[in-house]
């Protein structure tokens, strides 16, 4: 399901692979960039789910939704907007 061609090594698909390529995650800059950056290669897309689910610090995972929705959120907006 991870693999970019059909013959792409199974020792290839590595953690780091799948959260390189798959994954959306970072600083509130980063994000925002990397989201951009996928609108910009896939196109106008209508959604996007938030799928964090690591609650093993709850504090943290509270922050990291509070700051795509306070901060991430905001900036791709104003930038789509122009």
């Amino acid at each position: 399901m991870f693999k970019e061609r059909l013959e792409q090594p199974d020792q290839e698909i590595t953690y780091e692979f799948v959260l390189d390529r798959l994954c959306i995650y970072g600083t509130v800059n980063k994000v925002v960039d990397q989201l951009l950056a996928l609108r910009e290669q896939v196109g106008d897309f209508g959604e996007l789910v938030y799928a964090g689910m690591d609650w093993v610090d709850r504090k943290l995972a509270q922050r990291s939704m509070e700051l795509m929705a306070t901060e991430v959120m905001p900036r791709v907006n104003r930038a789509i907007e122009r």
